[in-house]
Order: C-alpha cells, then sequence, then structure tokens
C-alpha cells in the first residue's frame, strides 16, 4: 500500500511533476508499516523515501527495534534488510511512549520529554550519514555540547546503506537560540554569544581527524542570483554580484595560507540549529543541507565557513528584531552579539580576532549569495537584509 506523499512539507520534489509512486521495500514491526517508497519523475529523476504508515504506533515500533536484548537488531525482506543498531541503553517501555513533535520539516521527529528523540529521515541517501558519524565523533571525544548518539536505523540493499534515522537523547529544558537573540538586548546575551562562540571552538576542535569527502573550492551560485534580480526588477544591483564575484576569488586564494585547514564542520551553522538553557549550548543538526547530497554534506571544509554561518545568523537577528519594533524606538546602536561571538572563539582557539574576520569574509560573501536568492524566489519582501550585506562587503 502507498500514499501520496506530494503534499507533505518534507516532500523535496514539488514542482517536479511526478510519474509513480511505488513500494520499494517494507516491514510489519509492532503491527505497523515501516515502508520505502520510490518517486519517480517525469524527468526520469527518482528519490527514496521513509513512510510510517501509522506514526501513532512509532514509538512502539522504536521499542520494539532498539530496546530488544541484541544491540543490533536486523529486520529481513525479500529486497534487503533493515537494520537498527543501539549505541546505549534504552529503557523500552519509556521510548514505547514517543510522540511526534508536531513541527515537521524536511524531517520528522518524534520524543519522549527529557528522554528520547528520534529523527526520522524522510528523503534517504545512500551512504554514511553525516550526522551520525558527527555525533559518534563527538561523543567519543567527550564535546558535552551535543545529545547522545543512543542508535541509528538504516535500510540496507543491493549493497548500499540508507539511512532512516537516529535515536539520541532529548533536550528539555532550553530554549532555541534564534528565539533567544531575536529578542530584547541584555548584557547577558553578550556573554551568552561569547560562550557560544567558545563552544563553536571546541566543537571544531573536537571534529579534527574525522574524514570525509575532498575539498572543493566555494562556487555561490552568482548567475543564478543574476537571474532572479533581473526577474524581479532589480537589474541596478547586478553590476554589484559582477564585482562581488570577481572579489570572491581573491578573497578564498587569501585564505588558501591562513590558519584553517579543511575538515569537517558542521556545515549548516545558525542559531536555528541550537538550544540555550541559560548556561550551556547545545548544537543539533548535522546533517546538513537536506537539498545537497551525502558527498557534498560529507566535505572538508574551512572551520570559518561555519564562523560566516553564525555570523549571518546574528544579522539576520538583529534585522528581524529591529524590524519588529516601531521605527521611534530602534536603536541607531547594532548589537555586537557577533563581535563578542568572535571573541569567545579567538580566546578558546587562539586566532586573533582580525585573522577570524579575514578567513570568514570569502565564507560570509557566499552565504549572502545564498541568502539573497533564497530571499527573492521565497520571501521577496526580506531581500533587504543580504542585500545590506551584499552591499557592505
Amino acid at each position: 500500500m502507498t500514499y501520496d506523499i506530494t503534499s507533505k512539507r518534507w516532500f523535496m520534489g514539488k514542482g517536479l511533476p511526478v510519474r509513480q509512486i511505488n513500494e520499494m521495500d517494507h516491514i510489519e514491526i509492532a503491527g505497523c508499516t515501516l515502508q520505502i517508497l520510490q518517486v519517480e519523475f517525469e524527468n526520469n529523476s527518482r528519490d527514496l523515501y521513509a513512510t510510517i504508515e501509522d506514526e501513532s504506533k512509532t514509538g512502539t515500533i522504536l521499542a520494539e527495534c532498539f530496546g530488544g536484548a541484541p544491540s543490533v537488531q536486523i529486520f529481513k525482506t525479500d529486497k534487503g534488510q533493515f537494520v537498527f543498531t543501539r549505541t546505549s541503553k534504552i529503557d523500552k517501555d519509556t521510548l514505547a511512549q514517543a510522540i511526534a513533535l508536531g513541527a515537521e520539516q524536511s524531517n520528522s521527529a518524534f520524543f519522549v520529554k527529557g528522554k528520547y528523540f528520534f529523527k526520522l529521515y524522510r528523503r534517504l541517501h545512500a551512504g554514511l550519514h553525516p550526522e551520525q558519524e558527527i555525533l559518534l565523533q563527538l561523543n567519543k571525544k567527550g564535546f558535552e555540547g551535543v545529545p547522545q548518539l543512543l542508535g541509528y536505523a538504516e535500510y540496507q540493499t543491493n549493497g548500499n546503506s540508507y539511512a532512516i534515522g537516529i535515536l539520541e537523547n532529548h533536550i528539555d529544558g532550553a530554549k532555541n537560540a534564534w528565539d533567544i537573540f531575536t529578542g530584547e538586548p541584555t548584557p547577558f546575551l553578550e556573554h551568552a554569544a561569547w560562550l557560544l562562540g567558545q563552544t563553536t571552538a571546541k566543537l571544531h576542535q573536537a571534529l579534527k581527524g574525522l574524514k570525509g569527502t575532498g575539498s572543493q573550492p566555494e562556487k555561490p551560485p552568482f548567475e543564478k542570483l543574476i537571474k532572479l534580480l533581473k526577474s524581479n526588477g532589480k537589474k541596478d544591483l547586478v553590476p554589484l554580484v559582477n564585482k562581488l564575484s570577481c572579489l570572491q576569488e581573491s578573497l578564498l586564494t587569501k585564505t588558501t595560507q591562513g590558519c584553517f585547514v579543511p575538515q569537517r564542520i558542521h556545515g549548516d551553522y545558525h542559531l536555528g540549529q541550537l538550544l540555550f538553557n541559560g548556561t550551556n549550548f547545545t548544537v543539533l543538526d548535522f546533517e546538513g543541507e537536506p537539498t545537497r547530497t551525502l558527498e557534498f554534506r560529507r566535505r572538508l571544509r574551512s572551520p570559518a565557513a561555519d564562523i560566516a554561518g553564525m555570523l549571518r545568523s546574528f544579522a539576520y537577528a538583529e534585522a528581524v528584531r529591529q524590524a519588529n519594533i516601531p521605527e521611534e524606538k530602534r536603536s541607531a546602536e547594532p548589537c555586537s552579539y557577533g563581535l563578542s561571538f568572535l571573541i569567545g572563539y579567538s580566546q578558546e582557539s587562539g586566532i586573533p580576532i582580525k585573522q577570524l574576520e579575514e578567513e570568514s569574509r570569502p565564507y560570509i560573501l557566499s552565504k549572502a549569495v545564498y541568502e539573497a536568492c533564497y530571499e527573492l524566489e521565497f520571501r521577496p519582501d526580506w531581500f533587504w537584509i543580504p542585500e545590506k550585506a551584499l552591499k557592505e562587503l
């Protein structure tokens, strides 16, 4: 049995004509069906998706798969096998109480408050999943700023392995960092930004040595941005984009002799990926950008890319905060969270702030170009935020 998934938020093929959706494989667990669906598009491309027939029974499925006596549970089918690996002790009865988190994005989540959190990867890719390997690395290195990986699930067929989910501990009593930094500025938040800088430096240190795919030059979508500018009546900005394209090459040339060596990084680092309990930050979502290939997401990159991502996130947070208050009450002095973040990173890493700023500059440019494309495509009223950054580079 298959059902239409094209209306789901996590369906990544929106805008592409679908030829058919077929069941590739399935298993029956605890009275419910876990399916692998193959979506075939009219352009002959194919995607695989994981679905659970009755998501109200997800907790029961997880308890059965992760809570059994063997640490590895294998469910064989005619076409392959589903493998559930437990990496830590689990209370089966508690896990069975897991319910849907509610907010769906590119994946779906189920949790038991303060105990367990299961992320179901919807769109599947063959190969080693970055979130699984990064959490294993960080847990092994004793980095405390991430959840503990308790288990992971895979579907294996024809010599390929597809990650279908991870189980970790649920972080309770913490707030999303985006919500915090878009609120009223306080001296404490300056301290929190400094603490985040230190946490980020420790994160990068713990990720050193983790293998990945080869390093590649950053290639912002300048051509796409120019097309979007023209189609949105902003042709006057095209000369600026052409100028920035030339600037990007010279900036990257300078940073090749910098302090950072390409390594594994977060790769999609922004305030929305963090929880803060008032004392410590917890870093989440190491899967990278879901629209990218696993090869790209496992790429060795400069830690400056993560730094730039967070600096741009602080800029967005400040822009949103200012936009949400009356103009007469807006402060002429922007918050200095970005500087506090750099100070914290510098103190922990030993890298001078000036050097961090210089090495981050090409990645800030790259991030701003991506942001500009996104806003022009989906939120034109927000384009002024990356536009301001592009003009200041």
